[in-house]
C-alpha cells in the first residue's frame, strides 16, 4: 500500500470546486433570466434557478473534473 499525503486543503484535488465555478459562471451569464424570474415573485423561481444551474453541471463535465483532480 502506498500512502500519499495531500495538503489540508487544495482546490486542485477537489472536483466540487470546479462544479461551483461552473455554476457561478452560469449565473453570471444568465443574470437577466434570473432577475426576470425573481422579480415575477413566483414561488417556483427558486426551483427554476436550482434546476437551471444544476443542469450546467453535466456528467461529461463532472467526469472531466474528476479526471483533472487525478481520481
Amino acid at each position: 500500500i502506498r500512502l500519499e499525503y495531500l495538503p489540508p486543503y487544495s482546490p486542485d484535488f477537489n472536483p466540487i470546486e470546479e462544479a461551483f465555478s461552473c455554476i457561478k459562471s452560469w449565473i453570471r451569464r444568465n443574470d437577466d433570466w434570473i432577475r426576470f424570474h425573481m422579480e415575477k415573485g413566483e414561488g417556483s423561481a427558486v426551483q427554476a434557478l436550482t434546476c437551471a444551474t444544476l443542469s450546467a453541471v453535466t456528467p461529461v463535465k463532472a467526469e472531466g473534473w474528476f479526471t483533472h483532480a487525478g481520481y
